[in-house]
């Protein structure tokens, strides 16, 4: 009989503890809100949500990528928009100068505006960004031009990863649109062009017209180019940030309990362990009895 007896107390004991622990279990839930807080509690959930944290620290990872070089790149676009402005105002210059009206005095104001015009092209084409010089590819420590024209950078592509299928170039062309590299030295044609009307040479004024359309032709293809990529690093942070947001949502739903059924699991789980409780009294008084 004290072998039953035994038995009878084991088994008390074990429901005892198995109701505490699930107890305990139950009002951690609830307090916190985490369903998964050991990779014991739920191996598979363990396992996704550390995918899903993983996706997470490379999502935002590749969003601070973008933030880091979207700056310089809306900049290079605006500035080859107010280098375009500029040879528009050139080649109003070229314009008048070809006007057989014009005497040679007006030609070299115009000549005076020319230069004005380049002078103003040159600090836009040595515009410093946030890691340098933005035309000077790699060359971003100095200036991308001296104070002629001259081009002292390379055409080195900045890439960076950003999530894609492949790495994005960032950085706009200093060569492509000033240099011939691009079909047409800007900075050459805005002296060609200064020159004539200083000479007051009305034919070479003319003559200048389809190398200045040329020139802004190119700036505007550079700018066209430049301004895709703003729009892909602008496209690409959206995409990542709404990923972000449906994986943050997904490990909620992954990780956390429902408030409504942790409270309502606690409630029963507690109303279970004092009815276990008195119910082991009972078995236990009987035991005792029976002794």
């Amino acid at each position: 009989m004290r072998v039953t007896d035994g038995m009878r107390y084991m088994n008390v004991q074990a429901n005892l503890a198995r109701l505490e622990t699930q107890n305990a279990e139950a009002q951690q839930q609830a307090s916190t809100g985490a369903r998964v807080e050991k990779p014991s509690d739920d191996p598979i959930a363990a396992a996704e949500l550390a995918r899903l944290r993983a996706s997470l620290s490379s999502s935002e990872s590749h969003r601070n990528t973008i933030k880091s070089v979207q700056g310089d790149a809306e900049l290079a676009e605006s500035t080859l928009a107010q280098a375009n402005e500029l040879l528009a105002g050139a080649r109003e210059a070229a314009m008048q100068g070809a006007n057989d009206s014009l005497t040679a005095n007006d030609r070299a104001q115009l000549a005076t505006q020319v230069r004005g015009i380049k002078t103003d092209l040159l600090k836009l084409a040595n515009t410093r960004g946030t890691k340098g010089y933005i035309f000077g590819g790699s060359q971003t420590a100095g200036p991308a031009f001296d104070a002629n024209g001259a081009f002292q950078g390379d055409d080195a592509s900045q890439v960076v990863d950003i999530g894609g299928s492949s790495p994005l170039p960032v950085n706009a062309s200093g060569a492509k649109a000033f240099t011939s590299a691009g079909g047409r030295d800007v900075f050459a044609d805005l002296d060609a062009l200064a020159t004539a009307l200083d000479s007051n040479d009305r034919g070479g004024t003319a003559a200048s017209l389809d190398s200045l359309d040329a020139s802004q032709s190119q700036v505007t293809k550079e700018r066209a180019r430049i301004g895709l990529v703003v729009g892909k690093l602008g496209s690409s942070d959206g995409v990542l940030e709404q990923l972000g947001v449906d994986m943050g949502k997904r490990q909620s739903t992954v990780a956390q309990v429902d408030p409504f059924e942790a409270y309502s699991k606690v409630t029963t789980l507690a109303q279970s362990l004092q009815q276990a409780v008195a119910v082991s009294r009972q078995v236990l008084d009987l035991g005792d009895l029976w002794k």
